[in-house]
C-alpha cells in the first residue's frame, strides 16, 4: 500500500519475511522508529535484534489495542473508523532458568488467558500507570512511581537487599532493548543481571554473606514494593474536582498494603506486550499442549530444581532461578463501528490504531454532542410541547456515515420521547458536561453526608468504581464494576476520570536507553481539543546566501502575495461602482489614533519614543516597506499616538477554504523588536479556522517563535519584517489544504488517510469563514469599518456563487477567482454533510449581504440535499 500507516507501529508484533536468517520464523517488537530513518528495528525475545525496511515484516499481532482505542480497518484506511468495546489477550510464556555458568534453559506454556487476570500477574503489583484506590476509603488514585526492594544473589551465594533499587542498580544486560523498554515495572524481574557500585551494594542489607569488591555483579532474584507514589484522582464524595481533591486527599506516599488495585481495561498493566516479565498464578489449569513433549520437559525440569537444592556440595552454589516472559501474544477485539455495526472477534491485526488522525467530527455512537455554538442549524423541535428546543440542545449520537459526514442523533428531553434526524456533523460539538466514552473510568458519586468510606467490613470493597463498557442511546451508560457487577446508571450519577490514549501513555513511562534518542511525540496543547499546528516556513529565498538582506527577502514575500493576488482573479484595470472604497481605502496609512478595540491596547509597551530612536528608525522603515511593496489583498494601518501598534487584514485567495474572506490581526512591536519577533493576534470570533490560528488568537509561526524551526525559518533581526510576517501568513498558512499544516499529519499527503480527513477540515474551514464573515459585518474592527462593507458589496455575489457551487458538489477550494471549476473539482464531491450545514448558514448570509446593498434580494432558496 501507499500509505505510511500501514507499515508496522511502535509496539507491533512481527514476523520477519525471508531472508532474514538471523531472526527468520521468530516473533519480534518493533521499537521506537527514528524520525526521518527508513528501517525500523525489530528485537527478538531472546535479545536478537534485526534492522530492517518495514516492507520485509508482517504484523501478527497489536496487544496494545484495548478498550476505547480508536481504530480503523487496515484494509481500509480512508473508511469509516471505530472503538474497541472489549479485548481478549493470550499469550506464550518463555520460562528461563538461570544456572551459573550455564546456558539459559527455556520451556513454553501456550494459551495463558491473560485479560482474565485470573491466571497472569506483573512480577509486581501495583505498576506504573494503574489505578489504585486507598483501602476502606472511596478515594481513587493513579501510581506514579513505584519504590522496589530488590534481592540480588551472586555467583558464590551471597544475597543482599537493595532499596530504592530503581535509582541504584543497572542492568548489565547487553543488546536487549526489550529489557531497558521501561514499562510496568519491568526494570527489574527475576533472572536479570544487574550491577550495582561499591557504595550502593557495601551499603546494602546483606541476607546472606557481606559485601566485597569482588561482588559487584549479580542476578536478581525477587523484587518486592517498598511503597508507592500516588496521583489522587478522583474521590466518591468530591468527584473529580482537582481543586477539591488537591485541598483534601490523603498523603501521596502510601505503603503498598493500604492500596487495593483496581484492575482497569485501559491502563498499560492491561496489555501485555513482547519480553513482559510474569508469573502464573494457577499454572495447573493450562491444558493447552504445548507440543513436542512440553510437560515432560516441564517435569524433568522440576525434578531437576528439586535434586539441585538437596544436593550438598563443598563449593557455594546460588539457587537456580527461575523466570517468565511473555514470547508471544494473540490479541482478538470487538469493534463498535460508526455506522452502529458490530464486529466481534476481530483479530488486532487486522486493524490500526487510528486516534492520533481523527478528526474534531469523528463521533461514534453513544456519544453525548450538541449543537455548536456557531451553528447555524435551527434547534430541534422540543418533545416537551414547547414551539422551541432549549437554548442549550443535547442529544446521544446513533450513527454516522463517515463518507456523507452525517450523523443520526437523538434528541433527549426531559421526557422519555425521543426524537432522531440525520444532521451535518459539522453542527455538532462534543458534549463536555457529558464527555463520556468507552473505557473510561467511572466513579459512582455519593451524597455529600453519606459517608467517605467504604463497608467497614470490606476494605477491598470496588462496587463504586468501575469502567464504562457501553453507551446506551437513550443516554444511560452500562459500568462495569471493580466487584465485577454491571449495570446502568445515569451520567449525572457518575464521575469519570479522563485517561490518556493507551499509546500515548507508553511514550510516558518509556525508559529510555542512554544510547539513544529521546523523542518528544507530544506536542504541547492550547486547546483541550485541539493540538499545536504546523508551522510552515518563513517565504525567504531559497539560497543560503542571501537569507540574510532585505532586499532579497522582499522579493519572495512580494512573489509569495503576487500568487495569491493571481488566484483571486481580479483583472487589472477592471473596476465597478463597488471598486470605488477600495480605491479611496489605500493599502498602507498611518492614523493619528489608535483603535480602543485593539487586541495589545493594554500592552505596557510605549509608542518609539520610549523605545529609543533605533527602535523609531527601524519602525519607520517597516512603514516605508509596507507601503511600497503590500500586495493588493493586504491592508496595513499604523497608528501615530502608537507606533507600537499594526492592525491588518487580508483577503482569502482563491482555490482554498479562505476564498474571499477577511482575516484581521493586531501586530504589537515590543521595545526589545527587531531583537525580538512582533507579538501577533488573531482575531477569531471564538473560532479555529487553521491548525496554525487558534481561536484564542494565537498565530502559531516560526517566524513569530511560536513554533519549531530553524535556519531562515526563525526571526531574523536582520533579514525579518513586518511584510514577511503578513505575506507569510496569507500565503503559507491560509492555504488550499490546510489540514496539512498540522505538524502530525506532514506526512499524509497523498494517502488514504490524508484523504479521509483533508476534506472534512477544509469543508469545515470554509464554514467558519463565512461564519467569521458574518460576524464581521455585525462588529467590523475599529478603523476598516468601510473596508469590510465594501469587500461584502464588491464580492458577495462572487460568496454566493461560491457557495451554490458548493451546493452542486464542486470539492470546497477548487473553483477560480471567477468561481469556474478547476481542475479536479469534479473528481470527488462535498459531502452531504457540508451542503446541510451550507444550506443552513446561505439564508443568513444572503439576508446579511442584502442589508447593506450587496445583493439586490433574497437570491437563495432552500432545497433538498441529495
Amino acid at each position: 500500500m501507499d500509505d505510511v500507516v500501514t507499515a508496522a507501529q511502535w509496539c507491533d508484533l512481527v514476523m520477519l519475511k525471508g531472508g532474514l536468517e538471523a531472526a527468520a520464523g521468530e516473533p519480534g517488537m518493533v521499537m521506537e522508529p527514528i524520525p526521518g530513518a527508513n528501517e525500523v528495528d525489530v528485537v527478538r525475545v531472546d535479545g536478537v535484534e534485526v534492522s530492517t525496511t518495514p516492507d520485509r515484516l508482517t504484523v501478527v499481532d497489536r496487544s496494545y489495542l484495548l478498550p476505547g482505542s480508536i481504530v480503523v480497518s487496515a484494509s481500509d484506511l480512508g473508511g469509516q473508523a471505530g472503538v474497541i468495546t472489549r479485548a481478549s489477550t493470550a499469550v506464550d510464556l518463555v520460562h528461563v532458568v538461570l544456572e551459573k555458568q550455564q546456558q539459559p534453559l527455556t520451556m513454553m506454556t501456550t494459551g495463558v488467558p491473560a485479560a482474565t487476570h485470573l491466571e497472569l500477574r506483573r512480577v509486581t503489583e501495583p505498576t506504573l500507570g494503574d489505578y489504585v484506590v486507598l483501602r476502606g476509603t472511596t478515594w481513587l488514585g493513579r501510581v506514579l512511581e513505584v519504590s522496589l526492594d530488590v534481592d540480588v544473589v551472586f555467583d558464590d551465594g551471597a544475597v543482599c537487599r537493595v532499596n530504592q533499587a530503581e535509582r541504584k542498580l543497572e542492568l548489565v544486560e547487553k543488546n536487549n532493548r526489550l529489557r531497558r523498554f521501561r514499562l510496568m515495572n519491568r526494570l527489574f524481574s527475576p533472572g536479570q543481571r544487574v550491577a550495582g557500585g561499591d557504595s550502593v551494594l557495601k551499603a546494602s542489607r546483606w541476607i546472606k554473606g557481606y559485601w566485597k569488591p569482588s561482588r559487584a555483579r549479580g542476578v536478581v532474584a525477587k523484587v518486592e514494593i517498598a511503597g508507592v507514589l500516588v496521583q489522587w484522582v478522583a474521590s466518591g464524595e468530591l468527584g473529580t474536582s482537582m481543586a477539591r481533591i488537591e485541598a483534601s486527599a490523603p498523603p501521596a506516599y502510601q505503603p503498598p498494603s493500604k492500596l487495593a488495585l483496581f484492575r482497569c481495561t485501559t491502563t498499560p498493566s492491561s496489555m501485555w506486550l513482547l519480553g513482559d516479565p510474569c508469573h502464573i498464578k494457577r499454572m495447573g489449569v493450562n491444558k493447552q499442549r504445548s507440543g513436542g513433549g512440553g510437560r515432560r520437559r516441564r517435569r524433568r525440569l522440576r525434578r531437576r530444581l528439586l535434586e539441585e537444592s538437596t544436593t550438598s556440595s563443598s563449593e557455594p552454589r546460588p539457587p537456580s532461578i527461575m523466570s517468565s516472559i511473555v514470547g508471544n501474544t494473540r490479541t482478538m477485539v470487538d469493534v463498535l463501528w460508526q455506522d452502529g455495526t458490530r464486529q466481534c472477534g476481530v483479530p488486532s491485526s487486522m486493524l490500526l490504531y487510528f486516534d492520533h488522525a481523527r478528526n474534531d467530527h469523528d463521533f461514534f455512537p453513544g456519544q453525548h454532542v450538541v449543537l455548536c455554538s456557531n451553528s447555524n442549524r435551527a434547534p430541534p423541535p422540543s418533545t416537551t410541547g414547547g414551539a422551541a428546543a432549549p437554548r442549550r440542545y443535547s442529544g446521544v449520537v446513533r450513527s454516522l456515515n463517515s463518507r456523507d459526514q452525517t450523523a443520526c442523533v437523538s434528541w433527549l428531553s426531559k421526557t422519555p420521547a425521543c426524537e432522531y434526524e440525520t444532521v451535518s456533523v459539522y453542527d455538532l460539538a462534543r458534549d463536555l458536561d457529558q464527555d463520556l466514552f468507552y473505557g473510561d473510568v467511572a466513579i459512582r458519586l455519593i451524597k455529600q453526608g453519606g459517608g467517605g468510606s467504604t463497608d467497614d467490613n470490606d476494605d477491598d470493597d470496588l462496587s463504586w468504581v468501575g469502567d464504562i463498557v457501553h453507551l446506551c442511546d437513550d443516554g444511560h451508560v452500562l459500568v462495569k464494576w471493580g466487584d465485577g457487577n454491571t449495570s446502568k446508571v445515569l451520567p449525572h450519577e457518575i464521575a469519570v476520570v479522563k485517561n490518556q490514549n493507551i499509546v500515548d501513555e507508553i511514550g510516558g513511562w518509556v525508559y529510555v536507553d542512554d544510547t539513544g534518542d529521546d523523542h518528544d511525540t507530544n506536542n504541547e496543547e492550547e486547546e483541550n481539543h485541539q493540538g499545536t499546528a504546523q508551522e510552515p516556513p518563513a517565504a525567504t529565498n531559497d539560497n543560503d546566501e542571501d537569507d540574510h538582506e532585505d532586499e532579497n527577502a522582499n522579493k519572495n514575500e512580494i512573489t509569495a502575495a503576487a500568487a495569491v493576488e493571481d488566484n483571486n482573479g481580479e483583472a487589472a484595470g477592471k473596476t465597478t461602482a463597488a471598486d470605488e472604497p477600495f480605491r479611496r481605502f489605500p493599502r498602507f496609512e498611518v492614523l493619528a489614533q489608535s483603535p480602543p478595540d485593539h487586541h495589545f491596547l493594554d500592552s505596557m509597551a510605549q509608542q518609539g519614543t520610549a523605545a529609543g530612536r533605533k527602535w523609531t528608525k527601524r519602525v519607520q522603515k517597516e512603514w516605508k516597506s509596507l507601503e511600497n511593496d503590500l500586495p493588493d489583498t493586504i491592508y496595513v494601518r499604523a497608528f501615530e499616538d502608537r507606533m507600537d501598534l499594526l492592525r491588518a487584514v487580508m483577503v482569502g485567495g482563491s482555490g482554498t477554504p479562505y476564498h474571499n474572506g477577511l482575516f484581521f490581526f493586531d501586530i504589537h512591536l515590543p521595545p526589545s523588536y527587531p531583537a525580538e519577533p512582533p507579538l501577533v493576534n488573531y482575531r477569531s470570533f471564538g473560532l479555529r479556522v487553521n491548525p496554525n490560528i487558534y481561536a484564542s488568537g494565537t498565530v502559531c509561526l516560526s517566524l513569530l517563535n511560536t513554533f519549531g524551526g530553524q535556519g531562515a525559518e526563525l526571526w531574523s533581526p536582520e533579514a525579518s519584517s513586518i511584510l514577511q510576517v503578513v505575506v507569510s501568513i496569507q500565503g503559507l498558512v491560509l492555504t488550499a489544504q490546510p489540514y496539512y499544516n498540522e505538524p502530525a499529519y506532514g506526512a499524509q499527503p497523498g494517502t488514504a488517510v490524508g484523504r479521509r480527513n483533508e476534506l472534512p477540515y477544509s469543508e469545515n474551514a470554509y464554514l467558519l469563514t463565512l461564519q467569521s464573515m458574518l460576524h464581521l459585518l455585525r462588529r467590523p474592527p475599529m478603523g476598516f469599518e468601510e473596508l469590510v462593507k465594501a469587500h461584502v458589496r464588491r464580492h458577495g455575489q462572487h460568496v454566493l456563487r461560491t457557495c451554490e457551487a458548493y451546493m452542486k458538489g464542486c470539492l470546497v477550494g477548487t473553483l477560480d477567482g471567477e468561481e469556474h471549476p478547476m481542475a479536479g473539482s469534479k473528481e470527488w464531491s462535498c459531502s452531504v454533510g457540508f451542503r446541510l450545514a451550507l444550506q443552513s448558514v446561505l439564508p443568513r448570509l444572503d439576508e446579511a449581504f442584502t442589508a447593506i446593498g450587496a445583493t439586490e434580494g433574497p437570491t437563495f432558496h432552500a432545497g433538498s440535499v441529495n
